[in-house]
C-alpha cells in the first residue's frame, strides 16, 4: 500500500490543488481510486497504459533529437560500451 499511503498523506497536504502533481502518472489514478472512480485493478491498469504511452512518446521525442547519441547497451562487450560512452560524454 506504500503508493496509496502516499497519495493519501499527499492529498491531506492538499495534492488535489496542485496543477501537476495530480495528474501525474499513477498519482491520478490512486486518487481516483480513493474517490471511488475506480477500482485497484483498473486504476493499476490505466498506470500501466499511461505508463508505457508515456514511455512511448519519450522514446520517439529523444530520437528525433540529433544531439543525441545512442549506445547499443545490449552488446556484448561491457568494456566497449565503456568507452563509447566515456567517448560520448568527453565530446568525440
Amino acid at each position: 500500500h506504500g503508493w496509496v499511503d502516499e497519495v493519501t498523506l499527499l492529498l491531506d497536504a492538499g495534492l488535489a490543488e496542485g496543477k501537476t502533481a495530480s495528474r501525474a502518472i499513477g498519482y491520478a489514478q490512486i486518487q481516483r481510486h480513493l474517490a471511488g472512480e475506480l477500482t485497484a485493478a483498473e486504476a493499476k491498469e490505466e498506470t500501466t497504459i499511461r505508463t508505457r504511452q508515456f514511455a512511448r512518446r519519450q522514446d520517439t521525442w529523444f530520437r528525433r533529437d540529433p544531439r543525441i547519441r545512442w549506445i547499443d547497451g545490449s552488446a556484448a562487450d561491457a568494456e566497449q560500451n565503456l568507452a563509447t560512452a566515456l567517448d560520448v560524454l568527453n565530446g568525440h
